[in-house]
């Protein structure tokens, strides 16, 4: 099974910010024992992706279009991501589902062209506190899985848990909610890793880690640091023992 520790930098920093925080990571980040991938707006990928290019760091997208090209003002293709150095994509973020609107049928046609042009997918899966209060977790989670994966082959295929009410707000789910949520996963997507993501830091990254179904993390905030996400990719390391 494979472990990855993603960085989602989300709507953050300007081309030369950006430039400066991987040309350090690149420096300090070194290891193969997990996947780095860091994911920046689309504004940044070209630039980053000569930055990254002699170091162990893969790049990601944070979203995509499904279709090849056209008149989709504001969106980006596959292939120009692939132009750019790009192998993973990130979909099905929840902030892509709430602020933006993106339903699983949505989600799966982007899962279904990216899996076609050869990505590396991170599909972000997660319920929302009042879905949680209402007792329905495993429920949304169970669909946003089978919609979103309908049709599709699991090879290269990454579950990102983010629970919603965790995304941002320095509080990260307890451990038993995590490891209670990723077993589930694991009981219809075998063959998968799942990765954790919600206010992961350094000082929670090992708690977590030793959770057996925890294949590693998606990181946002805590990641626009290249030291403290360098500290949560050893930890991991160092709690898995890979």
């Amino acid at each position: 099974m494979k472990n990855i520790v993603a960085a989602n930098w989300k709507m953050n920093f300007d081309i030369d910010k950006a430039q400066s925080v991987a040309q350090k990571m690149a420096e300090i980040i070194n290891t193969k024992a997990v996947d780095v991938v860091v994911c920046p707006p689309f504004t940044h990928l070209d630039r980053l992706d000569e930055v990254f290019s002699s170091s162990v760091i893969k790049l990601g997208a944070q979203n995509m279009h499904f279709e090849e090209k056209g008149a989709f003002t504001g969106e980006i293709s596959l292939a120009m991501l692939q132009s750019v150095g790009c192998e993973y994509v990130i979909l099905g973020h929840s902030e892509r589902r709430h602020i933006f609107y993106e339903d699983d049928e949505f989600i799966n046609k982007k899962v279904k062209s990216a899996k076609k042009h050869g990505f590396n997918v991170i599909l972000c899966v997660g319920e929302t506190l009042e879905e949680r209060k209402n007792g329905r977790a495993f429920d949304v989670v169970k669909t946003q899985l089978q919609k979103g994966l309908d049709g599709v082959d699991r090879q290269n295929v990454i579950v990102a848990y983010e629970p919603v009410w965790a995304i941002g707000t320095g509080v990260s789910a307890d451990r038993d909610t995590i490891e209670e949520m990723h077993k589930f996963i694991r009981r219809s997507e075998n063959d998968v890793p799942i990765l954790y993501g919600g206010s992961v830091k350094a000082k929670n990254a090992a708690e977590i880690a030793s959770i057996d179904d925890v294949n590693g993390f998606l990181v946002g905030s805590a990641s626009l640091d290249a030291d403290e996400f360098k500290k949560i990719i050893d930890e991991f390391i160092k709690t898995k023992g890979v």
